[in-house]
């Protein structure tokens, strides 16, 4: 079994499976920092930047590896593979993921014909709304601070529609 068909923490020395001490000590930073609230893009991003040598072939495959590390049983010891993360770490970030993930209920709607209403845009919102574009096409901005100008955002919008003839 060549080295490329290990995963990345791990080594074959001696027809065993070993960790890599090296790869072992990311893969409990990588860990580490997404408890502490850090996001997978930037874990990934940060790694890529650092020039660690499995991330560093391009800032998309360095999340997309991040992201694969985070969500593999076997870094908790499973198939043969001894544990580089205790399970219980393993199992909380694998909560975190379900909750980033979880839909949220359903509420009841009201049915209006969009006719009876319009969008009174501010001046603000559309400074805002540009600004926002600009920085997700410049790849200048973290996915929290995103988060939080898309809800600014949305909350500006809505306070912009009214019914039609109403003004306040």
């Amino acid at each position: 079994m060549n080295a490329r068909n290990i995963p990345y923490g791990y080594k074959m020395e001696k027809g065993e499976i070993k960790i890599n001490n090296e790869e072992a000590e990311q893969i409990r930073r990588i860990f580490e920092l997404r408890l502490n609230g850090m996001g997978v893009y930037a874990i990934g991003k940060m790694l890529y930047e650092e020039q660690i040598p499995f991330f560093a072939d391009t800032r998309d495959k360095a999340i997309k590896k991040a992201s694969a590390i985070l969500y593999k049983p076997i870094y908790k010891g499973e198939k043969g593979y001894p544990a580089i993360i205790d399970p219980k770490t393993f199992d909380n970030v694998q909560k975190m993921k379900s909750k980033a993930f979880r839909k949220t209920k359903r509420v009841e709607t009201v049915d209006v014909k969009k006719e009876e209403y319009e969008l009174i845009v501010s001046e603000e919102t559309k400074k805002m709304r540009s600004k926002l574009e600009n920085l997700i096409t410049n790849h200048r901005i973290d996915a929290a601070t995103v988060g939080e100008m898309i809800f600014e955002l949305a909350a500006k919008n809505y306070s912009c529609i009214r019914k039609k003839g109403e003004y306040s």
